[in-house]
């Protein structure tokens, strides 16, 4: 496609189209992956190293467990599936589906007529779901765990759920691009997008160099917003800090992951346990690191303790902070930007979920075959005036 322009909404010409992607993350890195599988060709600007920023600092949580409405949880779900054929697919051991576990205390009302409201509308939905008991949890799940039959009544078992590691998922598309299908990696940061009135076909670069593009693809994830702004776009997407602690190498074995009142809790490889805690994130509004020494991590580690007894004296090891993208009605922007010819957008809080699913669609979108999975997501709905319905999302 040298020479031929700016790729046109909807292009059937997928096959030697330049497509450069902005953002090596796990949207970016799959949907790069399934771009140069179909033909196109294809390079990934990333400033760091694949999977570096918020997908390599996430909970990484694979769910659609409290994902509203029914068209965004179904999405989600999918997704889920998606994640363990690409692993399959590509000999990757990044995936693990191997259930999560929820509860609440007995004395909270509140949060218990909130955990059956969420667990009722999942059985409907078609998730899914069994409820145990606290004792079923300890002798044939997790021994590990120590949950108290006396506080807690139910503990909802989720068997499609699981985790992945970010990092591995995102060298392992893109290092399968590269050496299968020609795609170019290339480390470097965005600082312009340029082209004809109302188009972009050329990414500009740091280091100096000019990526002539028929199509770019805004995967940047927080950074969306910058990205955006060079062609002209107020994206409608903010910035959302959030903290993880991770603990040193401890005697516990957990498959599953664990929702608990005391924070979310999985294993992270090596034996240590990588802890999420809903108060985390009002530490660091400003988007600075939070240091290992600050009193809430290893307070949390010790808060933890209670139910998986393996972690009395175990110290945290590390604080991450990772930014994640946040949209303004809590769903993902898919698709062709109205007013810039080029400029595909590709942004959503849910990525690490929701990428799987999304390789596949974006290649499809652009074949022309109009995916009606994307139609709530199309960037053009925050100018349509149409009402915003607003999604429950958790990752």
């Amino acid at each position: 496609m040298e020479g031929q322009g700016v790729m046109a909404v909807g292009s059937a010409y997928l096959r030697g189209a330049r497509i450069v992607v902005i953002g090596a993350g796990a949207v970016g890195s799959v949907a790069a992956y399934r771009l140069a599988q179909a033909g196109a060709a294809v390079t990934v600007v990333e400033p760091r190293f694949p999977g570096a920023g918020t997908t390599g600092n996430s909970f990484a949580w694979l769910n659609s467990f409290n994902k509203t409405p029914r068209h965004y949880h179904r999405l989600n779900a999918r997704s889920i599936r998606d994640h363990a054929d690409l692993a399959r697919e590509l000999d990757g051991d990044w995936v693990h589906i191997d259930g999560g576990l929820h509860w609440c205390y007995a004395d909270d009302a509140e949060q218990v007529q909130r955990l059956r409201t969420v667990t009722r509308r999942l059985h409907e939905w078609g998730y899914r779901i069994e409820t145990v008991t606290p004792e079923q949890v300890m002798r044939e799940l997790e021994p590990d765990l120590v949950i108290d039959p006396d506080r807690v009544e139910e503990v909802f078992y989720t068997p499609g759920e699981g985790w992945l590691n970010g990092v591995g998922l995102c060298h392992g598309a893109l290092s399968a691009a590269v050496r299968r299908y020609g795609a170019r990696l290339v480390q470097d940061t965005v600082v312009d997008l340029s082209g004809p009135a109302g188009a972009i076909d050329t990414v500009v670069l740091a280091g100096g160099e000019r990526l002539g593009a028929d199509a770019v693809i805004n995967a940047a994830g927080p950074d969306a917003g910058r990205i955006a702004a060079m062609a002209g776009v107020d994206l409608p997407v903010s910035r959302q800090p959030g903290l993880l602690v991770t603990t040193e190498p401890a005697p516990v074995s957990l498959k599953r992951v664990i929702h608990a009142p005391e924070g979310n809790l999985r294993a992270d490889g090596g034996w240590r346990m990588l802890i999420q805690r809903t108060n985390f994130d009002q530490l660091v509004e400003s988007e600075q690191p939070l240091d290992v020494s600050h009193p809430v991590c290893q307070e949390s580690v010790d808060h933890l303790a209670t139910i998986v007894p393996g972690l009395r004296g175990i110290r945290a090891e590390s604080a991450r902070m990772g930014v994640r993208p946040m949209p303004k009605d809590g769903h993902p922007i898919v698709g062709f930007d109205p007013a810039v010819n080029g400029l595909y957008h590709l942004v959503m809080h849910s990525g690490v979920t929701l990428s799987a699913t999304m390789g596949n669609l974006v290649v499809e979108d652009f074949l022309q075959t109009d995916p009606p999975e994307l139609a709530p997501y199309r960037p053009a709905r925050f100018t349509s005036g149409a009402p915003l319905s607003y999604a429950g999302s958790e990752e």
